[in-house]
């Protein structure tokens, strides 16, 4: 049987979508997370998540963003399940993949996960890891360019407490 469920995605149309953004999924799941291992259970999930709103994703005028925003939920989902099953651990990753930028990205996105929220930890992650204007960032998110800037005030007040925000005096 091809079909999937009612207004679902069918199995070669999930075998495209697989084939077409996997490596899209992994590579940003990879830089967040700095395991590979951590990577391909977010890939699994973004997946699986496909299947189960295949309407959402159908209805998306731009599928690469509606992917990029389930992948970054799923690693800010992820690293907090690390925060509480790992506090201790420092952010030190054993696989040689992953840089000195990437573990203080690692670190900073840490930091967030602790002291954010969903909506800030999103926003900050877009912006400061990704490097996103905030006109992309509010197309990412559906939100207005205005909310966004509003949003990066209050991130600003935070970073204080929190250190310096990457690219801003006092980071690096």
């Amino acid at each position: 049987m091809t079909s999937g469920p009612p207004g679902g995605l069918t199995r070669r149309e999930l075998e495209e979508v697989y084939s077409r953004y996997s490596p899209v999924v992994f590579r940003r799941a990879r830089v967040l997370l700095g395991r590979d291992a951590d990577a391909w259970d977010v890939v699994q999930e973004v997946f699986e998540r496909m299947l189960k709103s295949a309407n959402e994703f159908r209805g998306e005028s731009r599928p690469m963003t509606w992917v990029y925003r389930i992948t970054t939920n799923q690693c800010l989902n992820q690293l907090r399940a690390r925060s509480v099953r790992e506090p201790a651990l420092a952010v030190i990753s054993g696989e040689p993949s992953v840089d000195a930028a990437a573990t203080e990205a690692l670190d900073l996105l840490q930091k967030w996960v602790r002291n954010l929220d969903e909506r800030e930890q999103e926003i900050a992650t877009l912006l400061f890891v990704d490097g996103l204007t905030q006109e992309e960032a509010a197309e990412v998110l559906g939100l207005s360019r205005k909310t966004i800037g509003r949003e990066v005030d209050e991130l600003r007040r935070k970073a204080a407490a929190l250190g310096a925000l990457p690219g801003e005096p006092g980071h690096g």
